[in-house]
């Protein structure tokens, strides 16, 4: 029980960190391409990027490290963005000199979560804190829309719910890739999707939990609907 929640911990840790991370690189102008980036060979996969990330013409794969980093933080950030043809760059609480020295000689980036801190206003750590609980209640289904999911949307939505991958939920729904890839950035623009970026993980999650809160809602209103009828004939 307590690897399991020790696990857990960590995990939580680290999607909080890959949020904040997301803020840091977009208010530096790094526009944010893709997350939990896959590399494979030869149909195997072999390593994972956590953030892909383009600036001024550059790709970066970029890895984020909540806690202090160190020579294997760095040796990983380098060789997933050699495999990946991008340049590597970390992003971490803190690195020390021996560490940063290491970096700097194999061409790894750094950035420290505390430098950003630093140079932040409280009026800005504030927008920061509420926008990273906007995309927690975002992923989780607990979206701010009214109106009611239509028999084609609650379709791509179980796909993607159910599916594997992403080519795997086109093939469910027997369209291309970029058919549904469409189809989701209509969503998003409508409200029902969250509007940011999100691993293909966090896209069946959220998909999910939009059902699950979808179909409790028209159960709600069968409920209200039947009671509505015997109050008018008991009335």
């Amino acid at each position: 029980m307590e690897e399991k929640e020790g696990g857990e911990k960590i995990k939580r840790k680290g999607l909080s960190a890959e949020r904040i991370a997301k803020r840091m690189l977009s208010s530096k102008g790094y526009n944010i391409v893709a997350l939990n980036h896959k590399i494979d060979a030869g149909g195997e996969n072999i390593a994972e990027i956590d953030i892909l990330a383009e600036k001024d013409g550059n790709m970066y794969a970029i890895e984020v490290k909540s806690g202090r980093a160190n020579l294997s933080s760095i040796r990983q950030a380098y060789a997933n963005a050699k495999l990946a043809g991008y340049k590597p760059l970390l992003i971490c609480k803190k690195a020390d000199e021996a560490t940063k020295q290491a970096a700097k000689q194999l061409g790894v980036k750094i950035m420290e979560f505390s430098e950003y801190h630093l140079l932040l206003e409280p009026e800005e750590l504030e927008s920061i804190v509420k926008e990273c609980m906007e995309e927690v209640m975002e992923e989780y289904g607990f979206l701010p829309y009214a109106m009611q999911l239509k028999k084609n949307e609650k379709k791509i939505l179980k796909a993607i719910a159910e599916a594997k991958d992403f080519a795997h939920a086109a093939e469910m729904l027997k369209m291309d890739s970029d058919s549904l890839g469409k189809k989701l950035s209509s969503l998003s623009k409508k409200g029902v999707l969250p509007s940011r970026s999100l691993s293909f993980n966090d896209l069946k999650r959220c998909s999910s939990a939009i059902l699950a809160r979808n179909e409790l809602m028209e159960r709600l209103e069968r409920i209200e609907r039947e009671l509505n009828k015997i109050k008018s004939m008991i009335g």
